[in-house]
């Protein structure tokens, strides 16, 4: 018998290898600030975005590649026997290599430079002084556009683009970043909400039982009417409804958020007390003048515009006709051996040079003068669009910072009508103890705290979201939780391990 719980204790530790416990939930304390730190650094979609500057970045490596001299090289060997007259037993057998290297060159005025070496080597069996020769030949050549394609901005045009897609790609990122930074501090607030209203239902709860004890109490003793019990019982149950509810909606939350930040399932989420903040209330023009410098939509747009002032200019100089001054200098040398022939090229003896103009213009030009037009009609359009937004973000921020003072009047008044509420049960209690008021003026009291309560949460939270459209509308909203990223590092973000 001794051996039974040695046995018993064996099998229940074998069953509970069997069926193990439920995990211990993950802890996330969180303030409002990491609710969006934590958003921005793992939305999915944020993720996503990173690429576009990343690509953005290698087309502007690509672009660069213009200033990449070229290097050609030409080896050619090549020969045949001919019969030097119909009737002559003599047949030339002639053998010629080719050995040819140039490198070229673009320059920022468009112009471009080029080295060339060429080196012809022949020979035949007809025993002339002709029959055998090297003749090597250094060339230095420049071509520079005087009308159409003249100047740095036009050789760089590809590049000044890339740059400009760059900087698309990035507001386009800081747009999502911000977009992503106002969900997550609307969906923590609305957690705190929720979280507010689940404690004023336990409240409710616990002060309606008390209630309904007492009456039980005085049924009892024959001092209240046994109909007032059943008036305290039926605003019981009605509280335990509203407390099933404001659970859901509890759970709903958090559930919500822990989506948002790309948070495990079970994670338990533990909220500071450091939410409700309140700022000054900044100026229209200063709200504007923020906007102007940090919303993306705005960056976005003026870069639009940059870009199709930039390709106006140079539509208009591709629309010229094409001149260009071409030169060249070099110096050949010819001998019979390669030796000689390089020291006779040294020499200098043998110059040669070339200077000219070289014009060329499509007839009627057409196809420019439709560019021409369509980039104008383009940076109108943008100069419109430039506009367009700028009177937006400013009813944005106008409607804002109304919204922010309405809010803030509200939440005053809220205040206020929860002291009120709270002084009225109290004298209701008091009241009903001494059999002046009856359960239902009691509940009713209750009812109007708990509504009051109520009031001011949804107060508090219409007045963060007011912050969060008022700091979203100027562009700041990231700033204002200390989320900062450098445009660079999201670029290359998405490189890693890349040459």
């Amino acid at each position: 018998m001794a051996l039974l719980p040695v046995r018993l204790l064996a099998l229940l530790s074998l069953v509970s290898l069997a069926f193990p416990g439920p995990a211990v939930a993950e802890t996330a304390r969180l303030s409002v600030d990491d609710a969006v730190r934590i958003a921005v650094e793992r939305n999915l979609g944020l993720q996503a975005e990173t690429f576009n500057p990343a690509i953005a970045a290698t087309d502007i490596r690509r672009a660069r590649s213009i200033y990449d001299p070229t290097l050609s090289a030409f080896f050619d060997h090549r020969g045949g026997n001919m019969q030097i007259g119909p009737a002559s037993p003599v047949v030339d057998r002639t053998r010629f290599f080719d050995a040819n290297a140039s490198l070229d060159q673009l320059l920022p005025t468009g112009a471009t430079a080029s080295a060339a070496f060429t080196n012809l080597w022949s020979k035949d069996n007809l025993g002339l002084s002709t029959s055998r020769f090297a003749e090597p030949e250094l060339t230095l050549s420049l071509s520079q556009p005087l009308l159409k394609g003249i100047g740095k901005r036009v050789t760089e045009r590809g590049i000044t683009t890339a740059d400009d897609a760059m900087e698309l790609s990035l507001a386009a990122w800081n747009q999502k970043a911000l977009d992503t930074a106002s969900e997550a501090r609307n969906r923590f607030l609305t957690l705190v909400k929720a979280r507010e209203s689940l404690a004023t239902r336990k409240a409710s709860l616990a002060v309606t039982r008390q209630v309904h004890e007492e009456n039980e109490g005085r049924v009892k003793a024959g001092v209240l009417a046994a109909f007032q019990l059943q008036d305290s019982e039926l605003g019981v149950l009605l509280r335990e409804k509203d407390l099933l509810d404001a659970e859901l909606a509890e759970r709903d939350a958090a559930d919500q958020l822990r989506l948002t930040l790309h948070l495990p399932p079970g994670t338990v989420l533990e909220l500071s007390d450091t939410s409700w903040t309140d700022v000054p209330d900044p100026s229209e023009e200063e709200a504007f003048g923020i906007a102007l410098r940090r919303r993306p939509d705005l960056s976005n747009a003026r870069t639009s515009l940059r870009t199709a002032e930039f390709n106006e200019e140079i539509s208009r100089n591709l629309a010229l006709p094409s001149l260009a001054l071409e030169g060249s200098a070099g110096v050949a040398g010819i001998a019979p051996e390669y030796g000689n022939a390089f020291d006779d090229m040294r020499s200098g003896k043998n110059p040669n040079w070339a200077v000219g103009l070289r014009f060329s213009v499509p007839l009627g030009n057409l196809a420019a003068r439709a560019d021409v037009a369509a980039a104008r009609l383009k940076a109108s359009q943008a100069r419109v669009g430039v506009a367009v937004l700028e009177e937006s973000a400013g009813l944005e921020i106008r409607t804002a910072l109304r919204a922010l003072e309405t809010r803030r009047k509200q939440d005053e008044v809220a205040r206020k009508g929860v002291s009120v509420a709270e002084t009225r049960l109290a004298s209701f209690l008091k009241r009903g103890k001494l059999g002046l008021s009856t359960t239902k003026d009691v509940l009713d009291a209750e009812a109007n705290l708990t509504q009051a309560r109520e009031n001011l949460s949804g107060a508090r939270a219409d007045f963060q979201s007011a912050l969060t459209s008022l700091w979203k509308s100027t562009g700041e909203l990231l700033d204002r939780h200390g989320v900062q990223f450098d445009g660079s590092a999201i670029a290359s973000k998405t490189r890693k391990g890349t040459p």
